[in-house]
């Protein structure tokens, strides 16, 4: 089935001319294969009957002509019979047998007195009448024996047998096959060269319509065929030529259409084209304005007067004004509706002798007239009509894009005028904007400086104000009542305070300015936790907050300020010792992690396992987005390309607090933010230990967030560069550095 299928493939391959070629050859063929076997079979029958009827008649003749001589015992007369019979030339043998089968006279005078028992004889015994029977010769050669009885008084008294040779027929037959042989081949020939020109003469304006559709098809809209025929095939060839020619034209149209917006430039072409496709003598077309009850022409080609230029279609009126309200087609023989002044005028002065008008319809509505006319009374052409028809299309389209346009143009300018507006008061708001900008960056800039400047005056007495509490608690000035060390212990801790909180706003304002430089080397990070553990364990005590840290079973290295990592665990330690309740407790770990450069531009992070973000009760503060990687840095080098590992070093500060509220995590990080807690009715803090946390961290090229969720507790994560990672840290930092 498969090969079945694969040779009709193959077939449909071959070219039309060769398999026209084919399908004659092969008729050719099949008549051939069937009659020349049927008159071969006709022929041989032929022969062989006539032979046939010869041998049984001269056998008839020897059994009549016998019965004297056997009555009247007259051997030698028998004798000469058969000798005579043996004489002609395609007899064989002739015998005389009696009844027994014993040979009474023969051709062969040896013969005689034989008794012949095979079963030619037997048959030859038997027969009522002659008898024909076919054999061979001692030496191969076809026989044919006939038999006849010898009938005396209607009494079988002898058999006479004649044996003919039907060599002589066979070699006709033979000369005569081989003649309508040589004739069938010369008549195949004759057929595969008649088969040939009569394919080549059908094939060759196939293949030139097939050229010519593949040169239309590669956009050759120029391209003819030329077919000096009258038959099917010349129809075809003037169809496709029309076919063409309106292709042209309407890709003539459509080219007009797309590259111009003038609409009295895309009517011309359109009647132009109209004239010479429809071969009239005449084109035009107007169109009316919108809804108005007249129309106007606008394009005209073939006019011989002025007054088709200045005509005036008045809807209802005449046959343009009538195909302009009914929106129908007006083609001869219809009958010519009220006659309109104009419109005579105009037919008159162009001496038109027949029109056609098709309308020109824009969504529903006809808005305009085609027409063609011919200056002599006879037909259009075929095909006029819808000629005319796709030609009214395009103009439909045309006037669709005029009107469009237009439109834009009006709406351009209404939205030029509204945009100038808004242009103008944005460019005022922009003013008033950067006037206000540039007021608060120096409101800004004199803030900093007086929080710097005061910081900085306030630092010294408060520092002797602490050194004089001190001594005063040592007892260097003598022993104290326990009411004065009370107030002196609560003075000393309000100094404390106001010291950390000068501290915080200084760094602060350094790390603003860009000031803050990083002596970054190889930092144990579990020999930092746990000075920060050992440091504030006594504070966390004091509140009966449990603080620890998770082991590290490998040396850890981060690529760290190491006072600058201190200082950022003590401001995350200690912001979740404030905010946890007695009973509960924080907890200090660390561990590294390969980072993609790539996820870092993403801003992503993997998360440890079981920090998942709770749907409702808990928001998760996702970490800063990096550059990308690959882009420019401020100091004009790249990051590494995306997709390579950085090492990275995590440290988690988890506590069992409340929790943050969901609406405090989004300017958790901000300056000078407190977070009010449930039940605790003012903030704690200065709200500047997590933005300088922050700043620290992504200074180092690090990450912070936070995952928290209320009544459960919040953890703070933030990565730094391992120590393995320190060519990048070091580039990231150098970036960080920049204001």
């Amino acid at each position: 089935m498969e090969s079945l299928h694969a040779l009709r493939h193959r077939y449909g391959l071959l070219p039309l001319q060769t398999r026209f070629a084919l399908h004659i050859i092969l008729l050719v063929a099949v008549l051939f294969a069937l009659l020349i076997p049927a008159v071969l079979l006709i022929q041989e029958s032929a022969i062989l009957g006539t032979a046939r009827e010869n041998g049984l008649r001269l056998v008839t003749i020897f059994a009549f002509s016998s019965v004297p001589a056997l009555v009247a015992d007259d051997f030698l007369g028998l004798r000469q019979l058969v000798n005579s019979l043996g004489r002609e030339g395609d007899v064989h043998y002739a015998m005389l047998l009696d009844l027994d089968g014993r040979v009474l006279i023969h051709t062969r005078v040896n013969e005689t007195g034989a008794k012949y028992q095979d079963p030619l004889t037997r048959q030859a015994l038997a027969a009522p009448g002659p008898l024909f029977q076919e054999t061979r010769s001692p030496r191969g050669e076809i026989l044919y024996d006939f038999a006849a009885p010898v009938l005396i008084l209607n009494q079988r008294r002898a058999v006479v047998r004649i044996g003919i040779s039907i060599g002589d027929e066979l070699r006709l037959i033979r000369r005569t096959r081989n003649t309508i042989l040589s004739l069938g081949v010369l008549t195949l020939v004759a057929g595969l060269v008649w088969a040939h020109l009569q394919a080549r003469r059908l094939a060759r304006p196939i293949q030139a319509l097939a050229h010519g559709a593949r040169a239309v098809a590669r956009g050759d809209l120029t391209h003819r065929i030329t077919l000096h025929r009258q038959d099917e095939l010349g129809q075809l060839a003037e169809a496709f030529n029309r076919m063409a020619e309106s292709l042209q034209v309407r890709f003539d149209v459509d080219r007009e259409l797309s590259s111009t917006l003038n609409l009295q430039t895309v009517l011309a072409t359109l009647v132009r084209h109209a004239r010479r496709l429809c071969e009239v003598d005449l084109a035009f077309l107007a169109y009316r304005e919108r809804d108005a009850a007249r129309a106007s022409v606008a394009a005209c080609a073939g006019a011989s007067g002025t007054a088709i230029h200045n005509w005036i279609i008045q809807a209802g009126l005449g046959r343009a004004g009538w195909v302009l309200q009914e929106g129908r087609i007006f083609a001869p023989p219809l009958p010519a509706p009220e006659t309109d002044p104009d419109e005579a005028r105009v037919l008159a002065e162009e001496g038109l002798a027949a029109l056609i008008l098709v309308p020109i319809r824009l969504q529903q509505h006809c808005v305009g007239v085609l027409g063609v006319g011919l200056r002599q009374v006879g037909d259009f052409g075929e095909g006029t009509v819808e000629t005319l028809e796709r030609l009214a299309d395009q103009a439909a389209v045309a006037l669709a894009n005029a009107l469009a346009y237009r439109e834009i143009e009006l709406l351009n300018l209404s939205l030029e005028a509204k945009v100038g507006d808004r242009t103008r008061e944005l460019s005022e708001a922009n003013t008033a904007l950067e006037a206000s900008h540039r007021q608060l960056q120096a409101l800004d800039r004199l803030k900093s400086e007086f929080v710097s400047s005061v910081s900085h005056e306030l630092r010294t007495p408060l520092t002797a104000i602490r050194m004089a509490v001190d001594n005063l608690l040592d007892g260097v000035t003598g022993e104290i009542t326990p009411i004065l060390q009370r107030y002196l212990t609560r003075v000393k801790n309000n100094t404390d305070r106001l010291v950390r909180l000068i501290t915080d706003l200084l760094d602060l304002s350094r790390i603003e300015a860009g000031r803050i430089e990083l002596h970054r080397t190889a930092v144990p990070v579990a020999e930092i936790m746990q000075e920060v553990v050992e440091s504030l364990r006594p504070m966390a005590a004091q509140k009966g907050v449990e603080l620890s840290m998770v082991p590290v079973g490998f040396p850890l290295l981060a690529f760290a300020d190491r006072d600058k990592l201190q200082q950022i665990l003590i401001n995350l330690v200690e912001n979740a010792v404030k905010f946890t309740a007695s009973g509960g407790r924080v907890t200090l770990r660390a561990y590294q992690k390969a980072e993609s450069t790539k996820q870092k531009a993403e801003g992503g992070e993997q998360r440890p396992e079981g920090s998942r973000q709770k749907a409702e009760d808990s928001e998760t503060i996702e970490p800063p987005r990096l550059p990308a990687a690959g882009c420019l840095l401020p100091s004009g080098e790249k990051l590494p390309s995306a997709g390579c590992l950085l090492p990275s070093v995590v440290i988690e500060v988890e506590d069992t607090g409340q929790g943050i509220p969901p609406e405090e995590l989004r300017a958790i990080f901000e300056k000078f933010h407190q977070v009010r807690r449930d039940g605790q009715g003012k903030a704690q803090g200065t709200g500047l230990g997590l933005p300088i946390a922050k700043s620290l961290i992504e200074l180092h090229g690090g990450q912070i967030w936070v995952e928290s969720e209320v009544g459960r507790g919040s953890r703070f994560v933030f990565t730094l560069p391992a120590d393995d990672a320190r060519p990048i840290a070091e580039l990231r930092g150098e970036a960080g550095r920049r204001p």
